[in-house]
């Protein structure tokens, strides 16, 4: 059992070793990685997941793909509704996909294998068509949601923590702001792997 816990300890040493003396943090290196997380919305904090590709333009610059799938974030609509004398805010909750490109700015620190981020994109929130009864004053109203697409912008930070060349994690916080129908600020965290293909 010594034996073990003493080989165990080196492994784990010999892992910090590595990488302080090879850089983790290399130019013209492609990464590919998922993530779960949790959105907040109006209401609460909702399941979400993704994943996501990246390219070290240098040390600094990561430009980046995702895609995030989010199972339910809360909506508000101003509707008319027959026989009442002013609009009404409906308030639900609807699936949404997004899709977006963006930039990862990497602060490297030397060789630490810990280094923070920032991180800015662009792109487009799609919201399913969708149908439910609301209820008003008592009464269940039918109401439709028709189908959207959304430009937004997301901005926020994380840490990434390179367990070697080939081999990371990351946990990240954004904020989404969308334009068109959907304008509620929206909110995610998220913890993911990577890894490096070359």
């Amino acid at each position: 059992m010594n034996l073990f816990r003493a080989t165990l300890i080196v492994g784990i040493a010999s892992l910090g070793l590595l990488a302080q003396s090879r850089s983790v943090v290399r130019s013209g290196s492609y990464e590919v990685g998922g993530f779960v997380g949790a959105s907040y919305g109006i209401d609460e904090f909702r399941v979400m997941g993704g994943a996501n590709v990246t390219y070290a333009a240098n040390k600094w610059i990561l430009p980046y793909a995702e895609y995030s799938y989010f199972p339910g974030i809360g909506r508000k609509q101003s509707r008319t509704i027959p026989g009442l004398t002013r609009p009404i805010d409906i308030s639900y909750k609807i699936p949404l996909s997004d899709f977006h490109g963006g930039v990862h700015i990497r602060m490297p620190v030397r060789e630490f294998p810990v280094v923070p981020y920032a991180v800015i994109g662009v792109g487009m929130i799609h919201a399913p068509a969708r149908s439910f009864n609301v209820n008003i004053e008592g009464i269940q109203v039918p109401f439709s949601a028709t189908a959207s697409t959304d430009p937004a912008v997301n901005f926020g930070g994380g840490l990434r923590y390179y367990i070697n060349q080939r081999v990371g994690m990351r946990a990240e916080a954004k904020v989404y702001k969308p334009g068109g129908q959907f304008k509620d600020t929206f909110g995610k965290v998220e913890f993911g792997f990577f890894v490096q293909l070359r």
